[in-house]
């Protein structure tokens, strides 16, 4: 596996050594330079007509309308570029790609968050509320909204973050995280976790698993979060039915389906190995990946929910147990991206910042940040195939080094574990 990432060059966090104050740490400077320098080469590249358009935020158009609304709320970036104008022009040329294909009554185009229409719905929303624009935010509402109905059917069959009904909870959390309107309704988030629920209990039936929801993305029983069981039950929990009473309780939510969830949610916890990484699938235990879409750089989202919530120590400790593995093995040779490369495991080390406020956290994910600026990060690392994108490119790499600049409000995109995100009644 050695193959796969750089060897670590750093010491482990030593307050003496250190320092003990974010500033000690963290060279702003050199963040808002490297900010600067991967912002413009975006916007060189992205108008060139060899690039190779696509609509998504995946790695698509919207990824990079996203990114620049990111920016758009930051101080010391808001000024040095027209965020919201780049930002919308980003999101109409998704757009214009979307209607070109003609799938704007598809289904899968409906649902689909991270691959399909309603993540470009949501975006877009977003951006249309902060330029002032009544008339098309409220349009971009309806449109997304119209997920609804197809993650109710039984004829739509994935239940993932990419195209899923996962996604689309992710989707409807961040609406309602980032909007004061809270745009989206408790009833139609509680109609998708009981399709999600009645699905996870039918395949696991199905196919004799060892715990009451499962589910499949293309014919395979995978467990990270891009295509698999931890971030649907991340989504689970991110719902109104884990939202305690006066009473300490969850009176939302019967207590068979709060077994399900928690059930699988412990015996997830239970498959943790020793260095603290994840199987990629359930039947088969032995390949194991750093990644986030792979592996405890995911899965750490689903554990520091589940922390939050249950309150019980043993999730934080495999939140601990992920990070000391991916300061390990999660320098990627894959490049800087969110999904498979640097930005997304650094990423883990911010959430368990704010968590816990330890120090060796934001320690460990401004090392990953330097290791971005080295000779061996520059001349050793693959490019990826959409080198300029959200999750495999530099438009994730920057939300990565934003979020480094103002820790105590990180997240990794479309999936913060801290702010409530559902209506209230």
């Amino acid at each position: 596996m050695t193959s796969r990432y750089f060897k670590n060059p750093y010491e482990d966090y030593d307050e003496t050594k250190h320092g003990t104050a974010e500033c000690d740490i963290l060279k702003r400077d050199t963040v808002i330079q490297l900010v600067q320098s991967y912002v413009d080469k975006i916007l060189l590249e992205t108008k060139k007509a060899n690039y190779k358009l696509r609509d998504d935020l995946y790695v698509g158009e919207a990824g990079i309308a996203f990114m620049f609304w990111k920016l758009s709320r930051f101080d010391e970036f808001k000024h040095s570029y027209p965020c919201l104008e780049h930002a919308s022009y980003y999101i109409q040329r998704a757009k214009e790609i979307s209607r070109s294909k003609n799938k704007s009554t598809n289904d899968a185009s409906r649902i689909a968050f991270l691959c399909g229409h309603s993540g470009i719905s949501a975006v877009s929303a977003v951006i249309s509320k902060d330029i002032g624009d009544s008339t098309k935010f409220s349009h971009d509402i309806e449109k997304f909204l119209t997920g609804h109905t197809v993650c109710k059917s039984n004829d739509y069959d994935a239940d993932e973050i990419l195209v899923g009904r996962a996604g689309y909870l992710s989707g409807a959390y961040w609406l309602n995280q980032v909007l004061s309107e809270k745009p989206i309704k408790n009833d139609i988030i509680e109609d998708v976790c009981d399709k999600l629920i009645k699905r996870g209990r039918e395949y696991s039936r199905s196919k004799r698993c060892p715990l009451p929801l499962m589910y499949e993305y293309h014919d395979s029983d995978y467990l990270g979060a891009a295509h698999g069981l931890c971030s649907i039950l991340h989504m689970l929990l991110e719902s109104p039915w884990f939202v305690r009473t006066t009473n300490g309780v969850f009176n939302n939510i019967s207590k068979t389906k709060l077994q399900d969830v928690q059930t699988a949610v412990e015996y997830f916890l239970g498959i943790q190995d020793d260095d603290g990484n994840f199987p990629t699938r359930l039947f088969n235990l032995n390949k194991k990946l750093i990644h986030w879409c792979h592996g405890c750089p995911g899965a750490v989202y689903l554990l520091a929910k589940a922390y939050l919530i249950f309150k019980e120590d043993k999730y934080l400790l495999a939140c601990r147990k992920s990070c000391q593995a991916i300061w390990c093995q999660g320098l990627l040779r894959k490049g800087p991206g969110i999904c498979h490369g640097i930005a997304g495991n650094g990423y883990a080390f911010l959430l368990m910042y704010r968590l816990t406020q330890e120090r060796k956290f934001f320690y460990m994910a401004a090392k990953f940040m330097e290791f971005l600026t080295t000779d061996q990060f520059l001349n050793g690392a693959r490019t990826p195939d959409r080198p300029f994108s959200l999750y495999e490119g530099l438009a994730g790499t920057v939300c990565f080094l934003i979020d480094l600049l103002q820790p105590a409000s990180a997240y990794f995109p479309f999936m913060d574990v801290f702010d409530i995100k559902f209506h209230q009644p």
